[in-house]
Formats: structure tokens, C-alpha cells, sequence
């Protein structure tokens, strides 16, 4: 063989044994940053939640507050919530309390979907950087019986994920899963805020007694049958122009009323519910009875009781506002035709006894 086409052929070898080596070195370093990966995924900590475990939570203590930006300035404050029952749950700390059952389940149903997806931090140094210490973080602790099913710190939220803490292990993990608006609530947004509720169909009678009298609407068929009593002459009249739109507004109302805020520490005498201003009775075809009893006014709000709770709520004025109406707001506004007439009429007997 000549020598330029052995020096040609050896060339091409050369290369191809390049090319083998670099692809090898470059197969080795994927396996090895595959199993870099893999063993560092094995080494984080495994959050696996079932939903039988969510059904045997049966308390719950969460710490918050503490912030020192201008969207969260509160104090640290400690809520305890513990579940009644099959279903029910009550607070036992800040305030004894009926709990929301619905907002809770929410909160501890959404423990399946956390999961550990990084190390941030080894060290406990970052605490204070991702605000997963003790005095700024969110501390939820899940129990089940006597064992506890999670004890989380959640600090910071970024593209990483959830910067978390687990009691137990040093180090800030990236969690997935956590929402801040399912868990981070202060006491009063695991409350029950419900005062009445009832189906607006069920109702065949309502009873207002308020400062202008005595109101009572009594149901007759898919018709409403009202009568008027007023304060001081206390005489049964028929609102002249009743308009049954107006209290099935009032019905709307109050058939799923919720509380706007809570009169914790505050007495009937200091809400006008000593002596009430009004006094609401839904009666029910099933023979029930939902009454509601209001006071004076809270800010733009009213003070609310219902009957067999000492507890004491405020609601919003459009609810608080029926309860205080006139006879005018059952009726049908006058038209400006109508008041023509009256006017014609007025001026016409003027004339005549001139």
C-alpha cells in the first residue's frame, strides 16, 4: 500500500477511535449525572399522604403570624382545631368555637398533593433567608390519634416550589402542593360562620316585629297572604300594594346566612340584643322554626343572635336593613302616574270646597 493511503487510513482510524472514546466519556458522564439525580431524589424525604390517612386526622395546630412586611404584621398566634364526631369540628384555641367542617377538610385533603422535589439548604443557616425558623414561619402540625402525620414549616413561596422545613431534619426543601390560601388563615377563617340556613321553598310563614309593627306573611299556594299590624295602633290592615318579590328578597336573604365578623367578648347589652329592635320567624312545613333576633348597628353591619345560641354575629346591612323595613318595603313602589292622580285628586277637592 503506498504510503500517503496508509497515512490516510491510519487518520481515519484515529478519528473513529476518537469518537468512540469522547462518546463513551460523554455516556459515562450522563450515567453518572442520572444516578446523581436519581440518588439525590432517593435521599429526600418522602411526604406520602394517603387519603386513608386524611380521613384519620382528627386535630390539627397551626402557629402564624409573626411577619414583618406590610401584607402580614400580626402577632403569633396559636390555632387548635379538633375534630367532633364523624364529621363536625370545633376551635379550642384561640377561641371555643364551632369550626368550618368544609374549609378544614379542604386544608387536610390537600396534604396528598405535597411532595418533597428538592434540597435547598443543608444547613440550618437559611432559616432566616426562606423564613422557615420559628418566629416567622407557618407551623402545621397534622395529628392522627396519638401520632403525628405531618409537622411542617412553611416559609417562603418561589419558582422552586414551597420552601419547607420538616421537624426532624435540618435543611430548606422545595415542596409542591402547599397553597397559603388553603392553609394560612387566621382563627376567625376557620370558623363557621353559618347563623340560618334553610330552603327557601320550605318556608311557609314569616313574622317580622320591628319598631313600625307587627309583619306576618303567610304562604298560600306559590301566593303570600300579608297582614300589618302597626306599633301603637296594633290594628290588622293588608298591605294595599303588597309586592311578593319583596319578601321572597328578604327570604333570599336570610336563607343562607352568614356571619360577617363575630362579637367575641361583647354582651347583649353592649349589641342592642338585651332588647332586641327586631325579631325574625321562619317558620318552616316541616314544622321547624330558624329566629333571628337583631340589635343595633356594628359599623355598617347589625348584631345578630339566633335562637339556641349565646353566640352573638354581625351581618351586613342588606340582610340587617329587612329586618328593620317599614310597610314600604313590601310594597310596590308608586309610579309617577299614580302620584299624578293624587295630586289631580287633592287639587280637585280644593277646588270644590272653594
Amino acid at each position: 500500500m503506498p504510503t500517503d493511503k496508509k497515512l490516510i487510513f491510519a487518520i481515519i482510524v484515529l478519528a473513529a477511535l476518537g469518537g468512540a472514546v469522547a462518546l463513551q466519556r460523554k455516556n459515562q458522564s450522563a450515567d453518572a449525572a442520572a444516578h446523581s439525580v436519581e440518588g439525590a431524589a432517593a435521599t429526600l424525604p418522602k411526604l406520602k399522604i394517603t387519603e386513608d390517612d386524611t380521613k384519620k386526622v382528627d386535630k390539627v395546630e397551626i402557629t402564624r403570624g409573626g411577619g414583618d412586611d406590610e401584607k402580614d404584621k400580626s402577632p403569633r398566634e396559636t390555632i387548635v382545631m379538633v375534630k367532633k364526631g364523624d364529621e363536625d369540628w370545633a376551635l379550642e384555641k384561640p377561641v371555643a368555637a364551632k369550626a368550618s367542617a368544609s374549609t378544614i377538610k379542604t386544608m387536610v385533603d390537600d396534604l396528598k398533593r405535597l411532595e418533597v422535589k428538592e434540597l435547598i439548604d443543608s444547613s440550618k443557616d437559611s432559616y432566616a433567608k426562606y423564613k422557615v425558623g420559628d418566629d416567622k414561619a407557618l407551623h402545621a402540625v397534622f395529628y392522627k390519634g396519638k401520632d403525628v402525620l405531618l409537622d411542617a414549616y412553611f416559609g417562603e413561596d418561589g419558582s422552586r416550589g414551597q420552601m419547607t422545613r420538616l421537624a426532624g431534619k435540618d435543611g430548606v426543601y422545595a415542596v409542591k402542593g402547599y397553597s397559603s390560601y388553603t392553609f394560612n388563615k387566621d382563627a376567625k377563617g376557620w370558623r363557621d360562620k353559618t347563623i340560618l340556613k334553610f330552603e327557601e321553598k320550605d318556608v311557609v310563614k314569616v313574622t317580622l316585629q320591628n319598631e313600625n309593627g307587627t309583619f306576618t306573611f303567610e304562604k298560600s299556594g306559590e301566593d303570600w297572604k300579608p297582614k300589618f299590624a302597626k306599633g301603637k295602633a296594633g290594628t290588622p290592615a293588608d298591605l294595599e300594594k303588597f309586592d311578593k318579590s319583596k319578601l321572597e328578597s328578604l327570604v333570599r336573604a336570610y336563607k343562607e346566612l352568614s356571619a360577617a365578623d363575630f362579637g367575641d367578648g361583647k354582651t347583649p347589652a353592649d349589641t342592642g340584643l338585651e332588647k332586641p329592635l327586631a325579631t325574625l320567624t321562619f317558620e318552616l312545613k316541616d314544622g321547624g322554626k330558624q329566629v333571628a333576633t337583631l340589635g343595633t348597628t356594628a359599623e355598617s353591619n347589625r348584631w345578630i343572635k339566633k335562637s339556641g345560641s349565646d353566640e352573638i354575629w354581625s351581618v351586613s346591612s342588606w340582610a340587617g336593613d329587612w329586618a328593620t323595613a317599614g310597610p314600604d318595603k313590601f310594597q310596590k313602589a308608586e309610579d309617577k302616574k299614580d302620584d299624578k292622580k293624587k295630586d289631580d285628586k287633592k287639587k280637585s277637592a280644593i277646588s270644590i270646597k272653594e
